[in-house]
């Protein structure tokens, strides 16, 4: 095995050798001088390089010498809500296809070439707005992760027999997911129900019977439309020199074509004026209770406050769901999250109700609540606990190499520009308890709410 691995990193890296900034001719030094960039700050000491090939593709660096590894992550522009009814699931069976056979490297050689090289935390993930695939890596294995990466961009094989495979993999996901787990059920109806004709309509791994009926060739025109260098940005993060990757990744990838970017989705969601419901009964002990209420987009100047929301209602041990709810034995749990999609999406609160607990009761005394922040103003000290509790968590999420990837590609693909969530941070501490009680009023109207409850067969 050791033998076989040794021959297709020497196979595959045949005519590619290591570079350095000091070996560098003065034309390329010329050459890559002229590749725009910028730097900006990320946190304390941190500095982003933020960098625009000719291609389209960004390149965002950050230099942290502290361990001499690094983290490497590519983000695509793509996710469920670029698909189309009968065709959903795409974007995330692609994600799987990317791990199989291309040009220069068989079915299972880039697992099996990584794992040589020493990486870590290999894996991919789509969302409804973007589909990512993230590795760690020792300091020594730059060039071969973006040679490897810059090959799966473009260079991926897509034939009928890989195609099976892989959908037969997502089939059983989607099994186990959605249709076996309680919660992966309710989760996919409550936006089923929720949104009526935008693409979040739909669960991201897909509808069965859509991943029944596509071909091979739907995925490789999938491919061709979306998997190109002006769709996508890499993130590196760890013990390198900008100026290196910068060089390797102009080597690797300046070659690459941009490709037409799709026109833009132009969905917008009817405003819901009727709160909507359903009942699933399932195979739980207990009762469940999923609400969602409708909430802008990410750029929108009111995120900022509903994340503070989400804290005042669900964040910490100290908060008004878990002592109207958990304390009083109605909930065994409770949680909220207001997610950042790129569209207008969902804030959903969850409360798992203890043994002979009914969902409805729950549900009352959450309305309640959230009534209650619509007319009252917070007090200050519970308004400044609830924007800690977000300031420490931003802070926690950029720790290590791969959370400050993961937040640069984040809001790179959301928002265009990494700075949107440094920005949706500053405003988070700006909140004011006339903000908080605002919002509420806005979002958190009772015809406006989606419900799902689950109840024991």
């Amino acid at each position: 095995m050791t033998k076989t691995i040794l021959l297709l990193s020497l196979l595959f890296f045949s005519g590619c050798s290591s570079i350095s900034s000091d070996q560098l001719s003065s034309d390329a030094r010329t050459a890559t001088q002229r590749v725009p960039q910028e730097i900006l700050p990320l946190s304390g000491s941190f500095k982003v390089n933020r960098i625009q090939f000719e291609n389209g593709l960004r390149l965002l660096v950050v230099e942290d010498h502290s361990s001499p590894t690094f983290a490497y992550q590519t983000w695509f522009k793509v996710g469920s809500r670029n698909e189309v009814p009968g065709k959903t699931g795409l974007a995330h069976l692609f994600e799987h296809l990317m791990f199989k056979e291309s040009k220069n490297l068989k079915d299972g050689d880039f697992d099996r070439l990584l794992e040589s090289a020493g990486a870590e935390g290999e894996n991919a993930f789509t969302s409804r707005d973007y589909t990512a695939y993230i590795q760690e890596m020792p300091a020594t294995q730059l060039e071969l992760i973006i040679k490897a990466e810059s090959e799966r961009m473009t260079q991926v094989i897509v034939n009928d027999q890989s195609f099976k495979t892989e959908r037969e993999v997502v089939q059983n996901e989607r099994r186990f997911r959605n249709e076996n787990s309680p919660d992966g059920i309710m989760d996919q109806e409550l936006f089923q129900l929720a949104f009526r004709q935008h693409p979040y309509h739909w669960p991201v791994i897909g509808y069965q019977q859509d991943l029944d009926s596509m071909s091979a060739r739907d995925a490789s025109q999938f491919y061709r439309t979306f998997y190109a260098p002006n769709h996508a940005t890499i993130v590196v993060v760890g013990d390198v020199k900008t100026e290196v990757v910068r060089d390797l990744v102009k080597k690797h990838y300046g070659s690459l074509v941009s490709q037409p970017t799709p026109e833009a989705i132009q969905i917008a969601e009817p405003n819901q004026t009727d709160p909507r419901r359903k009942q699933l009964a399932l195979n739980i002990q207990v009762e469940k209770l999923l609400i969602g209420y409708k909430i802008p987009g990410f750029t929108n100047d009111d995120m900022p406050t509903l994340d503070v929301i989400q804290n005042l209602l669900t964040g910490g041990k100290n908060n008004r769901l878990r002592d109207a709810l958990v304390e009083t034995g109605i909930a065994s749990s409770v949680g909220s999250y207001d997610f950042e999609d790129r569209d207008p999406s969902l804030f959903i609160i969850m409360a798992n109700l203890q043994k002979g607990k009914q969902a409805g009761k729950a549900e009352k005394i959450i309305l309640r609540q959230l009534k209650q922040l619509s007319r009252e103003l917070v007090s200050s000290a519970e308004l400044q606990r609830a924007k800690n509790k977000s300031q420490f968590s931003f802070y926690q999420g950029l720790e290590s190499n791969y959370e400050k990837a993961y937040f640069l590609g984040t809001y790179e693909s959301l928002a265009g520009h990494f700075n949107a969530g440094l920005l949706h941070e500053k405003r988070v501490a700006a909140v004011t308890a006339r903000d908080v009680r605002r919002v509420a009023q806005r979002y958190f109207q009772p015809q406006s709410r989606t419900v799902i409850t689950g109840v024991k067969k």
